[in-house]
């Protein structure tokens, strides 16, 4: 058996073994092939990198060349809206000009169209608008006048007396009322002059208007000739007009031609700004495509980025997964040491066991021999005590109402023992024929009829077990027993469950101390001996219990009770 563990154990071992071999081969196989991986990524890494270099560089300079174009179409737009600008100027000019040449032609219509009589009417009203104008002017004049006297008045008032260095010196720090009368008085100064000199114009239209109308009224005669040069200046007037109106046309003319030209320099340089700008959205269009194709290749470089930091987890992954198998494999070798050094003890255990087990099958050998002779001396202590018995039936008819003093005292003793138990109590109440007012001093109630655990002793009568305690004859057993259980009966019961109990505990203390044995000897090998244990236990029960006295009394028991008649004291059962 020891060979064959050892060859198992060395089997695992080397395959184990094996097993360690083969996964540190792949491992550092796995390593050397992510090492060179590593390497060409590195490579790869290092070329895109410089490729990426290149291609910040060429975007770096679109974008300069974008932001020069995009300052270049600033500049084009700018000059396009001052163009813009310019062109609706102009357009503005030439129809204020033109609204002017209508209202021109308008006047000289007008002026056709008026009589000579109506010329004198005019004047008539100019003149009376002139005079009513003067008159409110007058008005006017006073009303400032009397203004300008109160202000005068309001600020003189106000004024303190202070010198005149004072004044100079704090002229900044003066109150802004004296600020606010003096500005209002040089602005009414201001308006004086102003109706003066209207006045005076006022006043010298009316002297010439006065002379022109005595003038009118002396010289009637000269009236014609004056209606002439009127006409005449009217004329010269009109052709005057009509010269201005034609220059005007003129310079219309050429406004419009100049207008025209713009308009084509304009549409022009839209033309040339909108190639331009056609160029410049082909040149965005290829830097896009060239930006977007970057940004591809730069996606493709960030995918293989990320497999290479994949690449390098997954081989952190497998040297934690190999740092793992090489301490599995150290514990798997430190458990196969304990195993070998277990097995070993386990072997030496093995062959005590053995001893051991060789010991019991003698002893129980031995057992069983000492079993038959004993299974003997029962049959021989049978017949004795049929006779003996025979022979007390005829010696207890004379003693009815007496009982054994040394029964008593057993039962006394296991009573307190027991601590006051109530089997005991019950029968010895029974055996020593209680009545039913000792029965109620004692608290002792009848129970219902129960049978007894061993009817016999040996397979005798329970009738003869009495004659042997000193049983009382028929009519006192009816009244002890009604239940057709004799004091025999309970007493052999009572031995029986004796014996038992105290067996048990024997057994107990027994396999309790060969544990603790066991224990102290192997405590490292409880596991595997649990089962020897468990045989060598019932080996020593079986042992006991075959080596254990009987509760039967021996030969010299007998003998005593047949010779000592004489030493029996007996207690009466009243």
């Amino acid at each position: 058996m020891s060979n064959g563990l050892s060859s198992k154990h060395d089997g695992k071992e080397k395959e184990l073994a094996d097993l360690l071999e083969e996964k540190t081969r792949s491992l550092e196989a796995i390593q050397a092939s992510h090492e060179s991986q590593i390497k060409q990524f590195k490579m790869e890494l290092e070329k895109e990198h410089d490729k990426l270099v290149n291609v910040q560089i060429r975007l770096q300079e679109e974008h300069k060349r974008n932001e020069s174009f995009q300052e270049e179409l600033k500049l084009l737009k700018s000059d396009k809206d001052k163009r813009s600008a310019e062109l609706s100027k102009v357009c503005n000019e030439s129809n204020k000009k033109t609204i002017e040449i209508n209202c021109l032609q308008k006047e000289l219509n007008r002026w056709k169209d008026e009589s000579s009589d109506d010329s004198m009417e005019n004047m008539k009203r100019l003149v009376a608008t002139l005079e009513k104008e003067n008159t409110h002017l007058k008005m006017m004049k006073n009303e400032l006048e009397a203004a300008l006297e109160s202000s005068k008045k309001a600020s003189t008032d106000k004024i303190d007396p202070i010198p005149s260095e004072n004044l100079k010196v704090d002229s900044s720090g003066s109150s802004p009322g004296k600020k606010e009368t003096e500005l209002s008085l040089q602005k009414l100064e201001k308006d004086l002059k102003e109706t003066c000199c209207e006045r005076d114009r006022a006043l010298q239209e009316l002297t010439r208007l006065k002379q022109h109308l005595l003038e009118k009224a002396t010289e009637e005669s000269e009236k014609m000739d004056e209606d002439s040069k009127v006409i005449e200046e009217l004329r010269e007037r009109n052709e005057y007009q009509r010269a201005q109106v034609a220059h005007l046309e003129k310079a219309l003319n050429m406004a419009m031609a100049n207008q025209e030209e713009v308009k084509l320099m304009n549409n022009n340089e839209i033309q040339k700004s909108k190639e331009i700008i056609d160029n410049l959205n082909k040149k965005l269009t290829n830097c896009m495509r060239t930006i977007d194709a970057k940004d591809v290749e730069l996606l493709n470089l960030q995918t293989a980025l990320g497999q290479y930091y994949a690449e390098l987890e997954a081989k952190e992954h497998l040297e934690r997964d190999l740092a793992l198998a090489t301490e599995e494999s150290a514990r798997l070798t430190g458990l196969l040491n304990d195993a070998d050094e277990h097995a070993e003890f386990s072997k030496r255990e093995k062959e005590e066991i053995l001893t051991k087990l060789s010991q019991t099958e003698r002893m129980l050998a031995e057992g069983k021999i000492r079993v038959n002779k004993l299974e003997e001396d029962n049959g021989k202590l049978r017949h004795a005590l049929e006779q003996s018995m025979t022979r007390l039936n005829r010696m207890s008819m004379d003693s009815d109402f007496l009982v054994d003093r040394r029964i008593v005292i057993k039962l006394l003793v296991t009573y307190f023992q027991r601590n006051h138990s109530k089997e005991v109590l019950d029968l010895m109440v029974r055996m020593l024929g209680f009545s039913d007012e000792d029965k109620q001093r004692i608290g002792v109630a009848q129970h219902g009829p129960g049978k007894g655990i061993v009817r016999g002793v040996l397979g005798l009568p329970g009738h003869l077990v009495g004659g042997i305690l000193g049983g009382s004859p028929a009519n006192t057993l009816t009244n002890m027993a009604s239940d057709n259980q004799s004091i025999a009966d309970l007493w052999v019961d009572f031995l029986l469950k004796e014996t038992e109990e105290r067996k048990k505990r024997e057994s107990v203390e027994d396999v309790s101390r060969s544990r603790e044995d066991l224990h102290e000897r192997n405590p490292n090998t409880a596991g595997p001996s649990s089962f020897v244990s468990e045989q060598t236990t019932a080996v020593s029960d079986v042992s006991r219990s075959s080596f254990s006295p009987s509760p039967l009394p021996s030969q010299g028991s007998f003998q005593q009770l047949e010779h000592s008649d004489s030493e029996f004291s007996t207690v009466p059962l009243t």
